[in-house]
């Protein structure tokens, strides 16, 4: 009976801790979408003068937002 009740506090906790851990990944997205919408509207808002002295075309900008992981962030 006592090994019995321990399987089932085992599982218990474990889909707790999946619980937890399914909230953490989605806080992060959120997070990170916000981060990247944020990214490209201020990129977007640049007049075309402004986006050839930094090197960016206007093409380009949903890319720096979206996928590069190096740049994301930095205006």
């Amino acid at each position: 009976m006592t090994q019995a009740v321990l399987v089932a506090h085992s599982y218990l906790t474990r889909t707790v801790e999946l619980f937890i851990e399914f909230f953490k990944s989605l806080k992060q997205a959120r997070k990170l979408n916000k981060l990247q919408r944020q990214t490209y509207n201020e990129l977007m808002a640049l007049s075309d003068k402004d986006l050839n002295d930094i090197g960016i075309h206007r093409g380009d900008i949903r890319y720096i937002a979206y996928q590069n992981q190096n740049l994301r962030g930095w205006v």
